[in-house]
């Protein structure tokens, strides 16, 4: 069946990564690679991240042929941008319009879809210990002093809140870590929501360019949503779906998956 996606929507996918390996899905996933991609598959030194590889290649396909159904999940072939980040090389007509965006934790893979403007997302496992003294480095001053003023139970879901926000922006802009994330800034104590500001130098459009959303889809991930502004747009509708490996079955979240969500 065809997927549509409207220009005032994101897809949000959420595929969690079996704890088994189930030998006949893997065997088809793994006819969908490139030689490249097998090649990359092997070389990871542990089973747990051969299997998220596999399961993260094999969604992006399918994903991207249930909207082009023209197109099957093996013959898509993606190019890195210079700062990394994957895109559709040799696109087709009908698949020129879509914008994605992938992130993983150990156990969660999250993709992003949209058409017609720029798309960042980032996932991380909370139920980890927050690294909190990277702060310093990482952060700005302004975020890593508001963080220190928080008492101590409340800093780390502050920390995951602000590293997934910023690990979608640079992910939008597809630059990744060529943005130091101290020279931008989010101010959750305002009133007003996800406010980026830029330090001076850094350049971009407008921080009227971007929206933010903060989501939680389970009590052990974050989730961020970086999404480009169309001009004179008032809603955006976030439809945040579960994927299974082959897309063999969807399941769309109600509501729930929203923690928060907020307008720059």
């Amino acid at each position: 069946m065809q997927l549509q996606i409207d220009p005032h929507q994101v897809h949000l996918w959420h595929l969690y990564v079996p704890e088994q390996d189930d030998p006949a899905a893997d065997e088809a996933i793994m006819a969908l690679l490139t030689p490249e991609e097998r090649e990359k598959h092997g070389r990871f030194h542990f089973a747990r991240d051969r299997r998220r590889y596999l399961m993260t290649r094999g969604l992006i396909r399918s994903l991207l042929s249930r909207y082009v159904p023209a197109v099957a999940p093996g013959n898509w072939r993606f190019e890195n941008n210079e700062y990394g980040r994957p895109g559709i090389a040799h696109a087709p007509a009908q698949a020129q319009r879509i914008r994605f965006n992938i992130s993983h934790s150990a156990s969660l893979v999250v993709a992003a879809l949209a058409v017609e403007r720029e798309v960042g997302v980032d996932v991380e496992h909370t139920a980890r210990n927050a690294p909190l003294e990277i702060a310093g480095h990482f952060f700005s001053a302004k975020e890593a002093r508001a963080l220190q003023r928080l008492s101590a139970g409340l800093q780390p879901s502050r920390f995951w809140d602000l590293w997934t926000l910023k690990e979608s922006y640079i992910k939008a802009r597809g630059m990744g870590l060529s943005i130091p994330l101290d020279r931008f800034s989010f101010d959750l104590d305002g009133g007003a929501g996800e406010a980026i500001g830029f330090e001076h130098g850094l350049e971009d459009d407008s921080a009227q360019r971007w929206r933010f959303w903060r989501l939680q889809p389970d009590d052990a991930h974050a989730v961020a949503l970086c999404l480009e502004r169309m001009k004179d747009e008032s809603e955006v509708q976030i439809r945040c779906l579960k994927a299974t490996p082959l897309l063999a079955s969807v399941e769309e979240f109600q509501g729930t998956v929203t923690r928060r969500s907020a307008d720059t």
